[in-house]
C-alpha cells in the first residue's frame, strides 16, 4: 500500500474507533513519508482516544513543524496542530502549555471559535473568570449560535456572583438548545441560590428527565425539597441518587438530617453511620450523628461523637450549628 492508501485506512480505522490499528497504519504511512503533517495529525487523535496524551503531544508537535515548513498549512493547519496541543496539554493537567498553544493557535488564525471557547474553559478552571468571560465573548461575536459558549460564559458569571447575567447566559443557551441538560442544571442551582425554589424544582425536573441518571440533580432537588420542608419528597430523591451512586458521603449525610427531621432518628443514625465510614475523617459527620444521639437521649455516645469531631476540628463547635 502507498503513503495514500495507508492514510485512507488509517482514517477510517480511527472513524470506526479501532485506534490501535489506525495507529499501525498511520506507522506505516510515516515510513513511506515521514514530513506529511496529515499523517502525525491523524495518528495524535488516535493517540487522544487512547488518552495516551504524551504521545498525542509529540505528535503535534511534529504537525507544528512540519506545517511551519509548507506554506499552504501556515495559517488554520497550522492553528489546528497548536489547539489540539494545547487540548492534550490540557489532559495532562499542563493548563499554562495549554494557554500558551491556543494562544498560539489564535495567532495563526484570529476567527478560531473552538480555540477562543475552550481557553476560556480552561481560564475558568484557574478561576480567572473575567478572563474566561473574555474568551466566550470573543466565540460568540463570531458564532452567536454556539450554546456552549452562552452557558460556560454563564458558569463563570454565576462564580462572580453575577446571578442575574448567568441566568440571561443560560436562558440564551436553551432557546439554542431546549435539551441542554447541563444549562437546566446550572440554572437550577443559581435558582436554589437566590431561593426560587419552584423555578430551581422546575429546572432540576427538565435535567433530570433529559439525563435520567443524574445524581447531582437527584440530590440538588432533594435539597430544594429540604429547604422547602418537604422532607419526604428530598429522601425520596436521596434515594434514587444512592440508587445510581451508593457510594457518595454526602447524600447519606443529607438524608440523615432529612430523616432527624421527620423524627426518624434510627433511620438518621444509619445514614451517618454510613457516611463516616465511607468518609471517616468529617467531623461534622461525627456532630451530626451526635445531635442526633442527644434527641435519643444517648449522651455518651453523642460526647463521644463531639469528643471525635473536636479531635479532627478542634474549632468545628463554633463552626457548627447543632440540633439538640
Amino acid at each position: 500500500m502507498n503513503t495514500e492508501e495507508l492514510i485512507k485506512q488509517g482514517i477510517k480505522q480511527y472513524l470506526h474507533g479501532d485506534y490501535e490499528n489506525a495507529i499501525a497504519s498511520f506507522n506505516q504511512a510515516i515510513q513511506l513519508n515521514p514530513n506529511l503533517a496529515e499523517i502525525y495529525h491523524y495518528r495524535a487523535k488516535s493517540y487522544l482516544e487512547l488518552a495516551k496524551f504524551e504521545q498525542a503531544i509529540a505528535d503535534y508537535q511534529q504537525v507544528i513543524k512540519n506545517s511551519l515548513s509548507s506554506a499552504k498549512n501556515i495559517n488554520f493547519d497550522l492553528a489546528k496542530a497548536f489547539h489540539n496541543r494545547g487540548l492534550a496539554c490540557f489532559q495532562t493537567g499542563d493548563y499554562q502549555a495549554a494557554i500558551l498553544d491556543l494562544n498560539q493557535a489564535l495567532q495563526h488564525y484570529p476567527d478560531f471559535v473552538a480555540a477562543y471557547s475552550n481557553r476560556g474553559n480552561i481560564q475558568h478552571i484557574l478561576g480567572k473568570y473575567q478572563a474566561a468571560i473574555s474568551d466566550y465573548n470573543h466565540a460568540i461575536q463570531l458564532n452567536p449560535r454556539l450554546a456552549a459558549a452562552y452557558h460556560n460564559r454563564g458558569n463563570s458569571r454565576y462564580a462572580l456572583q453575577d446571578y442575574q447575567g448567568a441566568i440571561g447566559d443560560y436562558n440564551q443557551a436553551l432557546l439554542i438548545n431546549p435539551k441542554f441538560a447541563e444549562a437546566y442544571y446550572n440554572r437550577g442551582l443559581v435558582m436554589s441560590h437566590l431561593q426560587e425554589y419552584p423555578q430551581a424544582i422546575s429546572d432540576f425536573n427538565q435535567a433530570i428527565q433529559l439525563h435520567p441518571d443524574d445524581v447531582q440533580a437527584y440530590y440538588e432537588r432533594g435539597l430544594v425539597y429540604s429547604s422547602l420542608g418537604n422532607y419526604e419528597n428530598a429522601i425520596a430523591d436521596y434515594n434514587y441518587a444512592l440508587q445510581i451512586n451508593p457510594i457518595l458521603p454526602i447524600v447519606y449525610g443529607l438524608r440523615a438530617n432529612a430523616r432527624r427531621h421527620l423524627g426518624d432518628y434510627q433511620g438518621a443514625i444509619t445514614d451517618s453511620n454510613i457516611l463516616l465510614q465511607l468518609n471517616p475523617n468529617l467531623a461534622e459527620g461525627y456532630c451530626d450523628r451526635a445531635a442526633t444521639h442527644l434527641l435519643l437521649g444517648n449522651h455518651e455516645n453523642a460526647i463521644a461523637d463531639y469528643n471525635r469531631a473536636l479531635q479532627i476540628n478542634p474549632n468545628i463547635i463554633r463552626n457548627s450549628e447543632f440540633v439538640i
